[in-house]
């Protein structure tokens, strides 16, 4: 129950101290269909890009008769030494390719950051011009801190009336 609960929250007053946000446990139960659901797809994911990585070494390989592929087979026997050229995958090698395929998913990348740069550009560039270029529009980073420092009187004002 104490994984699934904040039921440590009553007991330890460390834990009171540290917000509501305990209060969802370490295992979020509304997400574990999700996660299922996700999960399958992922192996079934790493399943096919593996058949796929080996029906495209076979067709390298096997189907030498091509003579433009001699120079390319050559190279992907070295890249990939397989007993008689077969290409044979496990569970094992879905898992761990499926696991691969998930952290290169969570990988944030920095054309993200330029993406939302130039968003943000646009968005004041566009304000300017609406206000004529005299008002001054907030940076996102600096209207969050306000709303969180708001927020925080907020809550301290209504602790002060109540107590």
């Amino acid at each position: 129950r104490g994984l699934f609960r904040g039921s440590c929250r009553a007991a330890c007053p460390r834990a009171r101290a540290l917000g509501p946000h305990l209060a969802m446990g370490i295992v979020n139960t509304a997400r574990l269909l999700d996660g299922i659901v996700f999960s399958v797809f992922l192996l079934f994911l790493g399943g096919f890009g593996l058949f796929l990585s080996g029906e495209l070494l076979k067709m390298a390989l096997v189907n030498e008769g091509n003579k433009n592929m001699g120079k390319v087979a050559a190279v992907l026997k070295k890249v990939f030494p397989f007993p008689d050229n077969k290409f044979e995958f496990n569970l094992t090698h879905v898992l761990l390719f499926s696991l691969l395929i998930a952290l290169l998913s969570m990988l944030h990348h920095d054309a993200q950051d330029a993406i939302e740069h130039s968003v943000d550009k646009r968005a004041k560039r566009a304000a300017k011009k609406a206000d004529g270029g005299k008002a001054k529009v907030e940076e996102p980073e600096k209207k969050e801190k306000k709303d969180e420092s708001e927020k925080k009187e907020k809550k301290e004002k209504a602790k002060a009336t109540k107590g």
